[in-house]
């Protein structure tokens, strides 16, 4: 890497602000004609709280600025060291010769002969104000941001091409979000003391849409254009079957995405009570674009936007209304803070391997079961369960009922977490000479704990499901500690 950067400041009366930046960077992860980028920025301010016709409003309004800035930044994070050679891959065959396994070279692999920066842009407008001698801040942005040239895996390729689809500058992306933050702090009289409190609170969302992809059969297994990045596809249901006379009456072929079960041996290959029932919806759409209805079967028809079969979108994968708050309070020496955070909304599918959340519906013999998990399974004594009639590896194996993605265990996990409660006391400064001190706090702190959070499940944090889809990730500790601070 190699970059070079100026950058020109301009302030006038305090009240017009002006910055504007430079960027011109090179890697060598690129080819030589394409290695380098120029990536300008500027943002602008007005204060109008400096300006006269504000002044009336001094006592209420202490600031108030306006802002918007647009900017450009190159990625090259995504590019592969020297990924536009052309490498033979070296390997070690299991055969031995004169005493040794065998060294081998195979053909490269495609690569794109043009890789350049993936170019992000941002525009924000923006604005701050200050109310009530300070006591009250408010700040919010919004802003639109466009990653360009995408390094990504390009299009699907046919199977007889025999690899996969090289990384190359293969789409576009638009991502509208906003930001707003609120503090309120201030101090009043108790007890003939002064007691000071703040109050803090943060919250942002954005949606993001693909708005280039050379995706020419709209599949839905690759970037289509008109995407919502996190669209996550699935099937409707419509509980369990209740008895042999419903299934006997069952004119909807399922097999499709109950793959699993024809599997199973004798009369336990057929539809029993308990079994989760898929709806037809019929998502094929004619020449119009209307829908055609039900056909008679669950499918995935083609598995693209034109003719989805009986996928929906039940959900998305990305973070909404994530948020914080901040609490703090002092008097006579002792203090108090908090902090929460959380997010208002994100959709979860548990992964074939997420054995906290499935049990013996992914692999049955795996040690794992979680506590009271039998009243959560369907038998003719519970038909109001949770989770459909046992039977192993349908939540493992491609197109078991619960491998399937669907909206009835679909997850949102939405949450709300005390992240950190702090306790403190200070003694008072009268009390510290004797012991030739300057400052001594007293504290306990705790991290992580409370949490409320929609995911139905005791055994997987929220807060780490968004990473790893099976759940596996160690869990968040609880930890409470004592403290103390000295000053000499």
């Amino acid at each position: 890497m190699r970059g070079y950067f100026a950058r020109v400041n301009y302030n006038y009366k305090g009240k017009y602000l002006l910055e504007v930046n430079g960027r011109y960077d090179g890697t060598s992860k690129f080819p030589v004609k394409q290695r380098n980028g120029f990536f300008p920025s500027f943002s602008g301010g007005w204060r109008l709280s400096e300006e006269t016709f504000m002044e009336g409003a001094k006592s209420f309004i202490n600031e108030a600025k306006l802002r918007v800035s647009y900017g450009a930044l190159g990625n090259a994070q995504e590019a592969d060291a020297y990924g536009y050679l052309e490498l033979l891959r070296s390997g070690q065959s299991n055969y031995i010769t004169q005493g040794a396994k065998s060294q081998y070279l195979s053909i490269p692999l495609p690569i794109s002969a043009d890789l350049t920066w993936e170019r992000t842009s941002t525009l924000n407008f923006g604005t701050d104000l200050e109310f009530m001698k300070n006591r009250l801040n408010v700040s919010f942005d919004y802003y639109i941001r466009n990653t360009l040239d995408m390094l990504i895996p390009g299009k699907t390729l046919s199977a007889v091409f025999g690899a996969a689809s090289p990384k190359t500058n293969a789409g576009d992306l638009r991502n509208n979000g906003w930001e707003v933050s609120l503090a309120w702090k201030d101090r009043v009289d108790l007890d003939g003391k002064p007691f000071g409190y703040n109050i803090g609170l943060g919250l942002s969302d954005s949606k993001a849409k693909i708005t280039r992809f050379d995706n020419e059969k709209m599949l839905l297994s690759n970037y289509y254009v008109g995407q919502e990045l996190g669209e996550i596809w699935g099937y409707k249901t419509d509980g369990f079957f209740k008895s042999e006379d419903e299934i006997a009456n069952w004119k909807v072929n399922q097999d499709y995405v109950d793959k699993q079960r024809l599997a199973a041996t004798g009369d336990w290959s057929k539809l029993h009570p308990g079994d989760l029932k898929f709806v037809d919806i019929g998502g094929r759409l004619d020449e119009n674009g209307k829908s055609i209805g039900p056909d008679g079967r669950v499918d995935a028809g083609d598995n693209t936007l034109t003719n989805p079969g009986d996928q929906v979108i039940i959900g998305n994968s990305r973070a909404r209304y994530t948020f914080g708050v901040n609490l703090g309070a002092n008097w006579q020496g002792f203090d108090v803070s908090a902090f929460f955070q959380g997010i208002g909304k994100q959709n979860w599918w548990p992964g074939a391997n997420a054995d906290k959340f499935w049990g013996p519906y992914s692999r049955p013999y795996y040690s794992f079961v979680p506590k009271d998990f039998e009243q959560d399974v369907w038998t003719p004594d519970n038909t109001d369960a949770y989770f459909p009639m046992l039977r192993g590896y349908i939540a493992l194996n491609d197109r078991g009922s619960l491998n399937v993605k669907s909206d009835r265990y679909l997850q949102d996990l939405a949450y709300i977490r005390l992240k950190n409660l702090t306790l403190g006391y200070t003694v008072p400064q009268h009390l510290l000479k004797r012991l030739k001190l300057s400052n001594l706090r007293i504290y306990a702190s705790g991290e992580n704990l409370w949490t409320a959070t929609k995911l139905r499940s005791k055994y997987i944090d929220p807060e780490q499901a968004a990473q790893e889809a099976n759940g596996r990730s160690y869990p968040v500790s609880k930890t409470i500690s004592f403290g103390l601070d000295l000053t000499f």
